[in-house]
């Protein structure tokens, strides 16, 4: 029953997912060079659980960054062959936290997951620069619904997720072994 439980879910929030490719990930998130030849999956996550561990207030460059990598994640993880016997309860609690995100800051669940990342990725520069006029060709208002500075009042706040902990509980263990006949396990 709760296996029925977690595949309704799963595809309901499959059915609620933006079309499209996978997002890339921009040259500003996911690591540093230091990070050449691990997983791109492992590394994002791991920046992602160090910000939410203890979220800081005021730090909004730092928040549209986990927030940017967060939607990369929560879009590519469940459609990567190598995680796709990654924990079910893991990839939800990712997924509601993207949902989570965007609704805090008013992006709409259709906007695609490159716009977000990007839109976020690029705030987070201009945030550090101080760059106004790149904040706000950052977050247009057909993704960013609350405008370049309601999105960094929300930033410097930054929303709860508490999901993004349990997903990392649920997939620090990486992907499960396949069962007998490919069934999970």
């Amino acid at each position: 029953m709760i296996r029925r439980s977690a595949l309704l879910l799963a595809l309901t929030v499959a059915a609620c997912a933006p079309e499209g490719p996978p997002p890339n990930l921009p040259q500003s998130l996911g690591g540093s060079t230091a990070a050449v030849g691990r997983d791109p999956i492992v590394v994002v996550g791991q920046e992602v659980v160090a910000f939410y561990r203890d979220p800081q207030p005021n730090q909004p460059a730092a928040a549209a960054r986990a927030i940017a990598e967060l939607e990369w994640l929560a879009d590519t993880l469940p459609n990567n062959p190598r995680w796709m016997t990654a924990s079910d309860v893991g990839i939800n609690s990712l997924i509601e936290s993207r949902w989570t995100a965007r609704r805090a800051l008013g992006i709409p669940q259709s906007a695609p997951a490159q716009a977000v990342v990007n839109g976020l990725a690029a705030a987070a520069t201009a945030i550090s620069a101080n760059d106004q006029a790149a904040l706000a060709r950052a977050l247009p208002r057909n993704v960013f619904t609350l405008g370049p500075q309601g999105t960094v009042r929300v930033l410097a706040q930054p929303p709860s997720l508490p999901d993004v902990m349990q997903a990392y509980w649920a997939l620090a263990a990486g992907p499960s072994p396949m069962g007998i006949g490919g069934v999970r396990r």
